[in-house]
C-alpha cells in the first residue's frame, strides 16, 4: 500500500494571512476618519447681546464659526430691523497638540421702531455645505420721552422735516431748529404759550451729552414746560443722516412783533477719532459700539433769519369782556359743585373743575353770576397736566362765597377767554342751578372811604436865646484822651479793626484756589471710591473699572497738575514706567469700555479689586504738597 501523503499547511496559511490585512485596513481606516474629522465637522452658532436695547440703539448679534471656512452668508430681511457688518474675525488656539480655528461675523442690530422682533436663521456656505443658525428673538423698547399728547400725526421725530444747513464755524457738529407744534396758522397771540417742537441736529455717529439746558438768549420769548427728556431718532436733510433730539415745550411773548426764537444750548459731543481708525460705517447704531470716539464742546444755536421768526399779534380790543385776565387758549367747565342750601352771613365753598388746553397760569377764578349780593373771596387752584409738556390738563379751583341777602334764585358760575384759533373772545358758563338762601338779611357794606390827610403843623414862629444868669464855663477842660467815653470809643475801634483783619484772612484762606481744588478733588476721589465699591458689591464688571479708572484720573491729576478727564492711558504710557500697574489697569479699563467681546466675570473682581489698590498706591507724591491728595482716603480692599 502507497502512504497517503502528509497533509499540506498551506490551506491554514492563508486565513490568517487575510485576517492580517483586514485589521490592518480597518485600524488604517480608523485612524484617517478620526483625523479627518475635526476638519470636516463644523459648529456654527449664534448670540445675541443684549437681547433688550431702547429704540435708536443697537445689540451686537455675533456669528462663530468653529473648524470651518465661510465662503458665502446670507443675511436675512427683516421689516423694520437694522443690520450693520458684518465685522470678521478670526482665532486660531492650540491646546494638548490640538490646533481649532474659529471665525466671528459680528453684526450691529437694532430699530427706530419698539417691538418684538424675530431674526430668522442666517444662511451660510461651510466647507462647501450649507448651514443655517438659530432664529434669535430682539426686543426694542420705546425711547424714554414721548410727544406730547393732542399733536397731530407726522410729529414723531424720525418722519423727514425740512431744517437749515449748519452754519459755518459750527465743524458742522449740530444745529437747533424751532418750529410752532401742532398749528395750521403760523402766528402766535400776546399771552399764548405756542406749543413749540426743538430740534437738535447732531452727526449720525455722535454720542452727546448735555451741559446746560435749553433757554432763550434774548428777552423776547419765554420758555416753557420742556419735557424734561428728548425723543430721539434718527432723520435725512440735503442727503446726511442725523441724529436728532427732539423736546416740545412752549414759548409766550408779552409783546406784539416779529421775533427769531433764539434759543441755546451747550453740549457735548464725542465723533469718531478719523486721524486714527477711521470712520468705519455710516450707521449710528454701528458706530456706537465700534468707533473710536473724541470729545468736543459746542454751542448750539437756533437760526435767527427771517424765514424762522415768529409773527406775535397782540389781543384785540374790542369785545374784550370785563374781568378778562389773559387767558389764551380752549377751556371748557368740567364737574362743579354750587350748594343748595346758604345761610346769609355763612360762607360755602364752591369747587369747579376746568378743562382744555391752553395758558392755565393766566386763567381767572370763576365767578358766581347772580342777582342778589354775595361776597368773594380769593381760593385755591391746583393744575393737572395731561401731556408732558403741559398744554393741556385739568385746574380745579376752589372758593368761598358768603350770600348778604335771602330768598331763591338761579345762579351759574361763569369765565371769560380769548380763542386763540377763532380769534375772539369767548365766556364759559355753567348751566344754572337753582339754590335756597335763609337768614336775615345784612346791611350793605359801608364803602372804604380814603382818610383825610391831617394838615401840618405851622413851624414855630422863631425865638431869641435865653440870657444867662451866671458867667461859667459849660465845656469840660478833661483831655480827649482821658475821657472814659473816648477810651471805650477806642477800645471798641480798635477790637472791630482786628476782628476784621481775622475775618479778612479766614475768608481769603476759605477762598484760596488751591485749597478749593484740593477740595474738589477730595470730593471727586470719595465720590470715585464709593462708587468702585458699590459696583464691586452688585458685580458690575464694566461699572467697577470705570469708576475705578475715574479715581486713578483724579489722582494722577493731582500730581500732573492737570484735569482729570483728560489723562488717558496714553498719557501714563509715556510718564510712567512700564512695569506701572497704573498701566496695566488703564488698558484693561479700556478694553471693558470698548470692546464687546468681555469674558470677565464678576467673580474675577477680587484679583481686580487688589490690582486697582496697587495701581492707587504706585501714584507718586505730588511735588507741590507735603501731604498726598488721598491721605485722607481709604483705599477699597
Amino acid at each position: 500500500m502507497v502512504a497517503p501523503p502528509p497533509p499540506s499547511l498551506t490551506p491554514a496559511r492563508f486565513p490568517c494571512r487575510a485576517r492580517i490585512q483586514a485589521t490592518a485596513f480597518l485600524t488604517w481606516l480608523l485612524a484617517l476618519l478620526t483625523l479627518a474629522a475635526p476638519l470636516t465637522a463644523a459648529e456654527v452658532t449664534a448670540t445675541l447681546d443684549p437681547e433688550s436695547v431702547p429704540a435708536g440703539q443697537g445689540a451686537t448679534l455675533t456669528i462663530r464659526i468653529v473648524n470651518g471656512n465661510v465662503t458665502d452668508l446670507n443675511a436675512p430681511e427683516v421689516p423694520g430691523l437694522i443690520f450693520q457688518g458684518p465685522n470678521q474675525g478670526r482665532q486660531v488656539n492650540m491646546v494638548n497638540g490640538v490646533t481649532t480655528s474659529s471665525t466671528s461675523l459680528t453684526y450691529a442690530v437694532g430699530s427706530m421702531t419698539a417691538g418684538d422682533y424675530t431674526i430668522p436663521p442666517f444662511t451660510l456656505t461651510v466647507d462647501g455645505a450649507g448651514v443655517q443658525t438659530q432664529p434669535l428673538k430682539l426686543k426694542v423698547t420705546p425711547s424714554a420721552a414721548q410727544a406730547p399728547a393732542g399733536l397731530p400725526p407726522g410729529t414723531a421725530t424720525g418722519q423727514p422735516s425740512a431744517a437749515p444747513a449748519p452754519t459755518a464755524g459750527e465743524e458742522n457738529l449740530g444745529f437747533l431748529t424751532v418750529e410752532l407744534a401742532g398749528k395750521e396758522r403760523k402766528h402766535a397771540w400776546v399771552g399764548e404759550i405756542a406749543p413749540v417742537r426743538i430740534k437738535a441736529w447732531l452727526p449720525a455717529e455722535a454720542r452727546v451729552s448735555l451741559n446746560s439746558p435749553l433757554q432763550p438768549e434774548g428777552s423776547s420769548f419765554t420758555l416753557h414746560n420742556l419735557s424734561s427728556q428728548p425723543q430721539q431718532g434718527m432723520e435725512d436733510h440735503q442727503g446726511q443722516r442725523y441724529l436728532v433730539a427732539t423736546w416740545y415745550g412752549g414759548l409766550s411773548a408779552t409783546k406784539a412783533g416779529d421775533y427769531p426764537p433764539d434759543l441755546s444750548m451747550k453740549i457735548s459731543v464725542q465723533v469718531p477719532d478719523r486721524s486714527g481708525q477711521g470712520r468705519r460705517s455710516n450707521d449710528p447704531i454701528f458706530d456706537r459700539f465700534f468707533a473710536r470716539m473724541i470729545q468736543k464742546e459746542v454751542t448750539l444755536r437756533s437760526k435767527t433769519d427771517d424765514s424762522t421768526r415768529i409773527e406775535i399779534r397782540a389781543l384785540p380790543a374790542e369785545g374784550r369782556p370785563e374781568g378778562f385776565e389773559g387767558a389764551v387758549g380752549k377751556f371748557t367747565f368740567g364737574r362743579t359743585n354750587i350748594p343748595a342750601q346758604w345761610k346769609t352771613g355763612e360762607p360755602q365753598q364752591i369747587t369747579a373743575e376746568v378743562q382744555g388746553e391752553g395758558n392755565f397760569k393766566l386763567l381767572q377764578q370763576p365767578a358766581l353770576k347772580s342777582g342778589r349780593d354775595w361776597k368773594t373771596y380769593d381760593g385755591q387752584s391746583n393744575f393737572t397736566a395731561k401731556d408732558a409738556a403741559s398744554f393741556s390738563g385739568t385746574s380745579n379751583f376752589r372758593f368761598s362765597q358768603v350770600p348778604r341777602q335771602s330768598g331763591s334764585e338761579q345762579v351759574r358760575l361763569t369765565f371769560s377767554y380769548f380763542d386763540p384759533d377763532a380769534a375772539t373772545y369767548k365766556t364759559a358758563e355753567t348751566p344754572p342751578q337753582a339754590i335756597e338762601v335763609t337768614g336775615t338779611d345784612l346791611p350793605p357794606e359801608p364803602e372804604t372811604a380814603t382818610p383825610a390827610k391831617a394838615p401840618s403843623p405851622a413851624p414855630p414862629a422863631p425865638a431869641l436865646a435865653p440870657q444867662r444868669s451866671r458867667a461859667g464855663f459849660a465845656t469840660d477842660l478833661t483831655p480827649l484822651i482821658w475821657r472814659p467815653s473816648f477810651r471805650l470809643f477806642l477800645g471798641l475801634a480798635s477790637a472791630a479793626m482786628i476782628t476784621g483783619l481775622i475775618f479778612k484772612t479766614i475768608r481769603t484762606r476759605w477762598r484760596d484756589p488751591q485749597r478749593l481744588a484740593r477740595t474738589a478733588q477730595e470730593k471727586a476721589l470719595r465720590s470715585a471710591l464709593q462708587e468702585t465699591e458699590t459696583f464691586a458689591a452688585r458685580g458690575d464688571v464694566p461699572g467697577f473699572f470705570a469708576a475705578a479708572r475715574r479715581a486713578l484720573q483724579v489722582r494722577l491729576a493731582s500730581v500732573w497738575q492737570t484735569t482729570a478727564p483728560a489723562i488717558t492711558l496714553a498719557d501714563a504710557t509715556h510718564r510712567l514706567p512700564g512695569d506701572s500697574p497704573i498701566i496695566s489697569f488703564f488698558q484693561e479699563a479700556d478694553r471693558q469700555e470698548y470692546s464687546r467681546q468681555n469674558t470677565l466675570q464678576p467673580n474675577d473682581l477680587a484679583v481686580w479689586r487688589t490690582r486697582f489698590r496697587q495701581a492707587l498706591e504706585s501714584v507718586p507724591q505730588a511735588p507741590s504738597s507735603p501731604q498726598n491728595l488721598t491721605s485722607h482716603q481709604t483705599v477699597p480692599a
